[in-house]
């Protein structure tokens, strides 16, 4: 491993000092140098999972700025650092895929859906349909929140993220779910025309 210039030392060392001292110009640079090579590194780890790369490279930058205290120069440079932090998101991410197939199975056999409060004119075998279409990371935030009634807090507990971003996924889950039921609700509309 060659070493690294001590430019680049330097310049981390800045950039995370201003971090730490909440600096918005630091903030800038940190998110205009980092925030898409860190979404192109995930993008390739997720397999082109361009909804999932996108949360990885939100909650590492988050994780990140939140946790910049504990990063080390002499360790290593501050573009390691962020790749570590994103590949534990990742393998969350990936924790996440089985967590996704148990949230499936539990939607194909269970009631719990008619109590849903996703829309009051949904019925449990339209709202089972919907939840089936979505993203794995938001059928289980959306399940968590509205099939079993859980608070942000107890969400961001049960799958380890923070409760920021779990309101960011359930912001796009619902935006999602939206989407998804508006489109259910057209093809039936053309299906009765037809």
């Amino acid at each position: 491993m060659k070493a690294r210039a001590k430019n680049e030392i330097k310049q981390d060392c800045r950039l995370a000092k201003g971090l730490l001292r909440g600096k918005l110009c630091a903030w800038e640079k940190f998110y205009n140098m980092y925030a898409e090579p860190l979404y192109r590194y995930s993008l390739v780890r997720l397999s082109g999972d361009t909804e999932a790369a996108a949360d990885i490279t939100q909650e590492t930058i988050v994780l990140a700025v939140e946790c910049v205290r504990t990063f080390e120069v002499d360790k290593g440079s501050l573009w390691s650092w962020l790749c570590g932090i994103a590949m534990n998101k990742i393998r969350e991410c990936q924790r996440d895929a089985a967590q996704a197939a148990k949230l499936q199975e539990r939607l194909r056999d269970g009631d719990r859906c008619r109590k849903c409060t996703l829309g009051d004119e949904a019925n449990a075998h339209d709202v089972k349909l919907v939840l089936s279409e979505l993203n794995p990371r938001h059928q289980e935030v959306l399940i968590h929140k509205y099939v079993e009634g859980q608070s942000m807090k107890d969400i961001a507990k049960a799958i380890g993220i923070s409760e920021k971003a779990v309101e960011s996924r359930l912001t796009r889950g619902r935006e999602a779910f939206r989407t998804e039921y508006a489109r259910l609700l057209s093809s039936k509309e053309v299906s009765q025309d037809g």
